[in-house]
């Protein structure tokens, strides 16, 4: 569920405002509503130090095994700083030597020492660069040499006696020393920024000292962006924001102990209400997946988190497939269990687990072929609706049209029960969308697998006939339903495109659920790579060197099919829950999250 959240609006004395702020965090139950645009001295100071900080951490490489060194944190910051001061001012240096070098490499090795030692001579050398195609002349008593042509320019030098200029050329100041000498002092600078790179590694073990100031610092930061956001007037000063509905009694009672006065509402529909969501715990997991790729529902939307968890760890399973994989990853997750976050290691275990079971039930484990595995037994637990030679495909094909079919039909069916709940006519259309999605499921099986789950209901003809002529009456019904109750009759007037996009809406509709083939498409890629490689790597009998040399190459290949894999889930398991599925529940995943002002660990 999405929590219900009040309104607040707090109020107090002008010069108990810090006091006030204090006493907040400590409650940590209020998500702050800036009254006016932060701003002021003390904030922009509290940011300063807070990207200060941030700076000199991001600085200091991350590592498991970092030694602290024993100094303190402010010492830790005065190297640091002193470092990157260095490191900023070498790099610099070293990137003008680069160019420089890289200006006048056309013109060989000079010494520009030399070159003035001519000029006091009277001999004036100059260097130029002209297109390689022109056909500038030279200027009179001048001798030229051509030093170099680099892609499509030429480089000279010219020497002369007297002054002279070379109009349309493009003169090249000289380097302030030798190239030799640019390139010496390049290498030393390379040297030295190597050397500010071993020093700030060795700084790894102090990183938990800036991380916490860094802490300390951020909180600092809202701190002052709540106290320069609060509203006054006069001698009041007031807050505002969003608490959840069970911690009002909390706040009322900390209210009447410190002076404080409240105005506790609903919140209205121009309000940007922040979102917390409580799922059911089975299905809390799930909030990893909204975290990673940083969506959330909007407040007036519903909790979608139980269909997102059950249909996503269907969509990991059969995307990668393999029950080998799915091992794997069970394996690493309870590796890493102590560095996870529990959400995210719930969800592995939840996803992975479903991997191998998916693998086993199809006969799948590192792309080995079948045969291999029904000499082991394995086939006794395979299911045949999903192994058969000549009908797995179109079988596992259909699946995914089914499962299409019923999770946008679970979204249109949680819109007819909240519509009736609401007391909407609307919900009507709804139901026009869930016989058309079923229809366009049959239609799909029809064009695509040329009636193959339509033949596991064993009808006769003129049983499959009828029902194909039910399925048009639930077409037609469908959208006779859509059209009256897409809208009110008083909004036909400003929303009559909506009609008219209603046949490209229907296409939608069917191509929606054909799009759930892509979880076919995507593992029976992962396995066929798998098997490919396998083949390649294990022709036949191989000595024990090549066994040796296969397993590397195997272990090589099946890193890259599971990268692959993983990649698929991203983008298509994730898909079909944040597009498909939500256009059809009418889910924007505009939802902003829920913050509340409190105390950090660190502060």
């Amino acid at each position: 569920m999405i929590v219900p959240m009040k309104k607040l609006t707090l109020l107090t004395l002008a010069h108990a405002r810090a006091q006030t702020l204090e006493m907040l965090r400590g409650l940590g139950v209020l998500h702050i509503k800036p009254v006016v645009q932060p701003a002021g001295p003390g904030l922009e100071d509290a940011r300063e130090k807070a990207a200060g900080l941030r700076r000199l951490l991001e600085a200091i490489p991350a590592s498991a095994d970092g030694q602290p060194t024993g100094r303190d944190v402010f010492a830790v910051m005065a190297e640091t700083s002193d470092l990157l001061n260095q490191r900023k001012e070498w790099q610099e240096r070293l990137e003008y030597l680069q160019a420089e070098l890289a200006r006048v490499e056309p013109f060989g090795a000079f010494d520009p020492a030399e070159v003035k030692a001519l000029a006091r001579k009277g001999v004036i050398l100059k260097l130029f660069r002209v297109s390689a195609k022109s056909k500038l002349p030279l200027p009179d008593g001048v001798t030229a040499r051509k030093m170099a042509v680099r892609k499509n320019d030429s480089y000279w030098a010219l020497f002369a006696r007297e002054p002279f200029e070379w109009p349309g050329a493009d003169e090249q100041k000289m380097p302030e020393d030798a190239p030799e000498q640019l390139q010496f002092e390049a290498e030393r600078l390379e040297v030295g920024l190597v050397g500010i790179a071993t020093e700030l590694q060795t700084a790894a073990g102090d990183r938990p000292l800036l991380a916490g100031l860094l802490a300390q610092a951020e909180a600092e930061v809202t701190l002052q962006e709540v106290r320069a956001g609060m509203g006054t007037a006069e001698s009041i000063s007031y807050v505002q924001g969003f608490i959840p509905a069970d911690a009002v009694p909390q706040i009322r009672a900390a209210a009447a102990a410190h002076g404080w006065g409240l105005v506790v509402e609903d919140p209205g529909p121009q309000d940007d209400v922040p979102v917390k969501l409580k799922p059911p715990r089975w299905a809390s997991p799930i909030k990893a997946v909204f975290k990673g790729i940083n969506i959330l529902p909007g407040y007036a939307e519903a909790d979608v988190s139980v269909v997102f968890m059950l249909f996503f760890s269907l969509f990991f399973a059969m995307i990668i497939g393999d029950a080998g994989y799915g091992a794997i990853f069970l394996g690493l997750t309870m590796l890493m269990r102590k560095k996870l976050p529990v959400d995210a290691f719930r969800l592995l275990t939840v996803t992975s687990t479903a991997t191998i079971i998916w693998g086993l039930v199809t006969g799948t484990l590192f792309g080995i072929n079948p045969e291999i595995l029904a000499r082991v037994g394995l086939d006794k637990i395979q299911i045949p609706f999903l192994t058969d030679p000549e009908r797995s495909a179109q079988n596992i094909m259909g699946l995914c049209f089914l499962i299409g079919a019923i999770q946008i039909t679970i979204g249109h069916l949680w819109n007819v029960v909240d519509l009736i709940k609401a007391r909407k006519l609307k919900a009507l259309e709804q139901v026009g969308w869930i016989l058309t999605t079923w229809f366009m499921f049959f239609l799909a099986d029809d064009m695509v697998l040329k009636g193959n789950m339509l033949s596991y209901l064993g009808l006769s003809e003129t049983a499959a006939a009828a029902l194909w002529k039910v399925m048009g009456y639930a077409l037609v019904a469908g959208i006779v339903l859509i059209v009256l109750f897409m809208m009110p009759p008083k909004e036909i007037k400003d929303g009559w495109f909506n009609l008219a996009l209603l046949p490209l809406n229907l296409v939608s509709n069917f191509t929606d659920v054909v799009s759930y083939v892509r979880l076919y498409a995507v593992g029976t890629a992962g396995f066929s790579v798998a098997n490919a490689f396998n083949n390649m790597i294990f022709p036949g009998e191989v000595s024990l060197v090549g066994l040796l040399i296969g397993a590397l190459l195997a272990f090589l290949a099946h890193t890259l099919n599971v990268l692959l894999s993983v990649m698929g889930v991203l983008v298509h398991g994730i898909r079909l829950n944040t597009l498909e599925f939500s256009n059809h529940k009418g889910i924007s995943w505009s939802g902003s999250p829920y913050r509340p002002f409190a105390k950090s660990e660190a502060a």
